[in-house]
Order: structure tokens, then C-alpha cells, then sequence
């Protein structure tokens, strides 16, 4: 049977996935694809890629949400919602790691959005990022951010 909290939690965040997806393409009015091992048939183009891999700090294979291809820059992006307590915040550290030293983005953004989180932890996240490559906005900061672009 399944947790009926935890395919709410799928679904939120999933949706707050959808949101940010759709944000970015019509901010930046580019399309957004799914990755592809073949994908690099696309390089240089201003695309948003869905579901892309890398290695974690433990050299396993993982997936960010996003990797946006955008006038010569590429920035990871990882979606973080979480409505109700639970345990999300205690993988903040876990991504702050792979996200500061282990994907191959210059840069990388942390979206954190929701009531649920600790606000130690996004304190905490916040300060670790600090002096990284590594940005920690919510979804309001980060739509200001993207209006930079253009």
C-alpha cells in the first residue's frame, strides 16, 4: 500500500517542479527537454534540460531536477518543496555537498519553497552556500534572479 503523505509530498513537489519549469521557459522564452545520453546534439543551444545526471559525493549515479543552458552558462538547479514537517531538510546537507564540489556546473541554484522546512536548516544551507558556487533562493528570489538574464 501506499503512503498516501508520501505521494502527496511526490505530487507537491512535482507540481513546484512544473511551476519553476514553466517560469523559466517563459521568462527566458526558451523550450525545456528531457536528457538524453544523445543530447549533446543540442550543446550551445539555450535550453532547460529535465532530469539530468551526475555523480554524488558518494559515487553514485543521481538526478537533478534541471541543468538551464543559457547564453553560454549552465546552472544546475534542484527544486526543494516540502509543505508539511518531515525529513527533506535533513538531505539539505547531502545536496549542499554534491551541489558545491561534486556536478560540473559553474553554478548551481537551490530552490526552497514551502512551510515544512526547519528554519534552521535553510538558515543553515543559506550560510554553508555562502562564498560557493552554490545559490539558495525561494521561489520569489529566484524569479527576480532569472529577470537578470534578460
Amino acid at each position: 500500500m501506499v503512503d498516501p503523505q508520501g505521494k502527496k509530498a511526490a505530487t507537491n513537489g512535482a507540481q513546484f517542479e512544473d511551476i519553476i519549469e514553466n517560469a523559466i521557459c517563459g521568462i527566458l522564452r526558451i523550450e525545456s527537454k528531457k536528457w538524453k545520453p544523445t543530447s549533446v546534439r543540442h550543446k550551445g543551444m539555450n535550453l532547460l534540460w529535465k532530469n539530468v545526471p551526475y555523480v554524488s559525493i558518494y559515487g553514485t549515479n543521481c538526478r537533478s531536477e534541471f541543468v538551464l543552458n543559457y547564453n553560454d552558462r549552465k546552472i544546475r538547479i534542484e527544486c526543494k518543496y516540502q509543505e508539511s514537517s518531515g525529513s527533506v531538510d535533513e538531505k539539505l546537507p547531502y545536496l549542499m555537498m554534491n551541489f558545491t564540489s561534486e556536478v560540473p556546473e559553474d553554478e548551481t541554484i537551490i530552490i526552497i519553497e514551502g512551510d515544512g522546512f526547519r528554519p534552521a536548516a535553510v538558515s543553515w544551507l543559506r550560510e554553508s552556500c555562502i562564498n560557493t558556487k552554490c545559490k539558495v533562493f525561494n521561489t520569489t528570489q529566484f524569479l527576480y534572479y532569472l529577470t537578470s538574464f534578460i
